[in-house]
C-alpha cells in the first residue's frame, strides 16, 4: 500500500495538559482504522490535526506528509470529518439542501441556477450549467438523495431543523458517503441510529475504497469494517494491524502475560527471600548473577506499579466530565482523640460518579464515609455540602427491622403505595415484588422470613428512600445473588451518586466508573472503574509482600540452628552434575540475555496478529529460561553444600 499520510514528532498542548508527545501515525490508501482511547485523550484533536484545524508545536520539527497530485487525483491527500454532532443552519434548509453547507461552491451554482431559471435568462442558465457539469454538482446531488433514500430518510424537503436526532445523524451519513475526499473521518457515525441503518452504514463502508478513521463505540462496527486499530495512549499512537477482535485478543494476551508475570514475582520473591536469607556464605561464591536477579525484583515490582499506576493517572487527565458539585473537601484533617485518621484531605465528589471505595482494613474508610455524611464532624479544615443535599448511609443492619412487623407495614407504613419525593407512587405490593418476593409474603410476619429474605427487604427498605448520594458500606455481605443482581441493577440505574465499600470484585467491577483509594490518612483517586485499576492493587500487593519479606532478620548462629540432617557423599551423576552446572548456567544467562535483546528491539509501534505471536513466544521462552536458571542456581547450592 502506499502512504496517504503520515505525522511525524506530533506534539499538542491545551494549557497544562498535554495530548501528544512526540507522536506519530500514518495512514496508507486503502487503510480503514479504528480509533480508540479514553474520553479527552486526543481522538477529535487528531482529527483536527488532519483537517488542519488546530495547530501543533512546531519546535519538535513536526512533520506532515501527504501525498501529492503528482501521483493521480485518487491518490492525492484530500479529507472530510463527519462529525459527531449536527450544526444546525442559521436559516431554514431542507434536508435536501443541506448538501450545500458543506459545499459553498455547489451552493452558489445552485442559487445562480435557480435565479436563471426564474428570470428565463437561458443564455446566463447554459453558462451555469456547463460550470455544474464541470464540478459534478448532478454527481453530488443525485449520489447525497441517493444515501438519503438508502436511510430511509422521509420526506427530504422538511426542514433539518424539525428533524430527529437520529435523522440529522443520517444526513451526516449521506454526507460522509458522497464525498469524494480521499480520507473520510467518521465521528461517532452510529450515535441515534437504530439497528437497521448502521447495518447499511457497515456494508457502505466496507465497500467503499476510500481511507477511513473511524471513533466509535460501536465494537460491533469497529470489529467487521477495520482493518487497523490505532490507540491513543499516553500521550502516544500505537498502531494494531488487524481487526477490533484481533486486537481484543491482542489485549488478552498481553493481560495473560501480566497475570503470569504477577504470579511469577510472587513465587520467586518467596524462594528467593529464603536463599538470601541463608547468609553469604551459606549461598557460596558462584551466584553473582542470582544475587543481582535477587536485587532486580524489587525494580519489577516498581516498573509494573508504575506502569500501571501511569494509565490510571493519564486516566484522571483524560476525565472530560462536567458535572454539579455535591461535596467538597478542603485541607480536612480527623483524629479519634490522639488517634490520627486522616491528614491533609482535599478531593471533590460530584454528581453521576459511582466510586468504589478500598482500602486496607482500619485505613478509615467507614470514617471517611461518615464525615462526607455529617455523622462525624472533621477535627481542622472545610467541608462543602451542596444546598439541600440527601446523603443516604447504607450499613445493612437488620436488628433494625422489628420482627413482628410485616412488609406491608415496613414498606408502605400503613398505605397502599410507597411514595416518592419526586411524587411518584408505586403499589406496595409491586413494589415488593420487584425484589423477588411473591405477594402472599407481603402480609407475613418477619419471623417468618429467612435470613436471605430479610438482606432482601432490608435493601428494599432502604432503597425506596431516594437520594443525591447513595453511600453503601460492605453492602453485597450475606446478600444472595439475587440480592446482588437486583443492588447492581438498581446502582448501574441510579443518575445519582453511589460510594461503594465493598469486598466483592465483581460488584465493583460491574458498578464503579471511579475508584477512591484510602491509605496513609489520605485517598488516592483513580478516575476509572475497578477493573482498569486492578493492575494497580495488583502491583501493591506485590510490593508489600516484597517489603514483608525483605526485612532483616537475625542471622542465626550454629546454635540457634535446629539439627540438620547428616552430611552425605554425591552420587557419581551428582559430581559430574557439579561439574557441568557453571557451564550450563553460563550458557542460559547468555541466551537469556540474546531474548532480551531481540525483544527490546521490536516496533510495538506496528505490531500486527502475527508479530504479537512471535512476541509473546519470545517472552515465554525467555521466562521458561529464567526459571530454569534459578532451579540450576539452586541446585547447584545444595550440591556444593554437600561437597564442602
Amino acid at each position: 500500500m502506499t502512504v496517504l499520510c503520515s505525522l511525524k514528532n506530533l506534539s499538542l498542548s491545551f494549557g497544562d495538559k498535554t495530548i501528544f508527545d512526540n507522536a506519530s501515525f500514518q495512514i496508507d490508501h486503502g487503510d480503514k482504522i479504528g480509533l480508540i482511547g479514553l474520553n479527552g485523550v486526543g481522538k477529535s484533536s487528531l482529527f483536527k490535526v488532519l483537517t488542519g484545524k488546530v495547530g501543533v508545536d512546531t519546535s519538535t520539527q513536526f512533520v506532515f506528509d501527504k501525498a501529492s497530485a503528482k501521483q493521480g487525483s485518487e491518490f492525492e491527500y484530500s479529507v472530510f470529518l463527519v462529525e459527531q454532532n449536527f450544526t444546525l443552519p442559521k436559516n431554514s434548509c431542507s434536508a435536501r439542501d443541506y448538501l450545500f453547507e458543506y459545499y459553498p461552491e455547489l451552493k452558489k451554482l445552485n442559487h445562480q441556477y435557480k435565479s436563471t431559471v426564474e428570470n428565463e435568462d437561458l443564455e446566463k442558465q447554459q453558462a451555469v450549467l456547463t460550470e455544474m457539469e464541470r464540478v459534478d454538482f448532478w454527481s453530488y446531488q443525485n449520489a447525497y438523495e441517493s444515501y438519503l433514500k438508502s436511510f430511509e430518510l422521509e420526506d427530504p424537503s422538511r426542514d433539518v431543523r424539525d428533524l430527529s436526532g437520529g435523522e440529522q445523524k443520517k444526513i451526516l451519513l449521506a454526507l460522509g458517503l458522497v464525498s469524494k475526499a480521499n480520507l473520510i473521518l467518521w465521528d461517532e457515525p452510529t450515535n441515534h441510529l437504530d439497528i437497521e441503518s448502521i447495518k447499511k452504514l457497515e456494508d457502505e463502508l466496507l465497500s467503499v475504497g476510500k481511507s477511513l478513521v473511524i471513533i466509535s463505540h460501536d465494537r460491533h462496527l469497529l470489529s467487521k469494517v477495520c482493518n487497523k486499530i490505532v490507540h491513543i495512549h499516553d500521550s502516544k499512537i500505537t498502531e494494531f494491524k488487524g481487526s477490533y477482535a484481533d486486537y481484543l485478543e491482542f489485549l488478552n494476551v498481553k493481560e495473560e502475560q501480566r497475570l503470569k508475570t504477577l504470579s511469577k514475582l510472587k513465587n520467586t520473591l518467596k524462594r528467593e527471600t529464603e536463599w538470601m536469607r541463608q547468609g553469604v556464605k551459606a549461598r557460596g561464591t558462584r551466584s553473582k548473577k542470582r544475587v543481582e536477579g535477587f536485587e532486580d525484583l524489587s525494580k519489577k515490582v516498581s516498573n509494573l506499579k508504575a506502569a500501571a499506576k501511569k494509565e490510571i493517572e493519564l486516566n484522571i487527565n483524560a476525565s472530560s466530565r462536567k458535572t454539579k458539585k455535591l461535596v467538597a473537601f478542603k485541607n480536612v484533617d480527623f483524629a479519634y482523640g490522639e488517634k490520627e485518621m486522616f491528614k491533609g484531605l482535599n478531593f471533590e465528589l460530584h454528581k453521576g460518579e459511582k466510586i468504589g471505595v478500598l482500602g486496607p482494613n482500619g485505613a478509615g474508610k467507614t470514617t471517611l464515609m461518615k464525615l462526607l455524611a455529617k455523622q462525624l464532624v472533621p477535627t481542622s479544615g472545610e467541608v462543602y455540602h451542596a444546598d439541600g443535599l440527601r446523603i443516604n448511609f447504607f450499613d445493612q443492619k437488620r436488628e433494625d427491622l422489628q420482627q413482628d412487623k410485616t412488609p406491608y407495614e415496613l414498606l408502605g407504613e400503613g398505605e397502599d403505595f410507597v411514595q416518592f419525593t419526586d411524587g411518584r407512587s408505586l403499589h406496595v405490593s409491586s413494589y415488593f415484588q420487584n425484589f423477588l418476593f411473591i405477594k402472599d409474603q407481603l402480609k407475613r410476619p418477619l419471623t417468618s422470613f429467612s435470613g436471605g429474605e430479610l438482606n432482601r427487604l432490608q435493601l428494599a427498605i432502604n432503597l425506596k428512600n431516594e437520594s443525591d448520594v447513595w453511600i453503601f458500606d460492605e453492602p453485597t455481605n450475606d446478600l444472595d445473588i439475587e440480592s446482588i443482581e437486583i443492588l447492581e441493577s438498581k446502582l448501574e440505574s441510579f443518575k445519582g451518586t453511589v460510594l461503594l465499600i465493598s469486598h466483592d470484585r465483581s460488584f465493583l467491577e460491574n458498578v464503579t466508573n471511579k475508584v477512591w483509594m484510602v491509605e496513609n490518612k489520605n485517598i488516592e483517586v483513580f478516575n476509572s472503574g475497578y477493573s482498569q485499576v486492578q493492575a494497580y492493587l495488583d502491583a501493591l500487593e506485590i510490593e508489600k509482600s516484597y517489603e514483608d519479606s525483605s526485612k532483616e532478620e537475625p542471622v542465626k548462629t550454629k546454635e540457634q540452628d535446629a539439627p540438620q540432617a547428616k552430611k552425605r557423599k554425591l552420587t557419581n551423576k551428582e559430581k559430574e552434575a557439579l561439574k557441568t552446572l557453571p557451564q550450563e548456567i553460563e550458557k542460559l544467562e547468555e541466551n537469556i540475555s540474546k531474548l532480551e535483546e531481540e525483544i527490546g528491539s521490536i516496533d510495538y509501534s506496528s505490531l500486527d496478529a502475527q508479530g504479537s505471536e512471535k512476541l509473546n513466544k519470545l517472552v515465554e521462552t525467555k521466562d521458561n529460561a529464567e526459571t530454569e536458571l534459578l532451579e540450576k542456581y539452586e541446585l547447584l547450592e545444595e550440591l556444593e553444600k554437600y561437597n564442602s
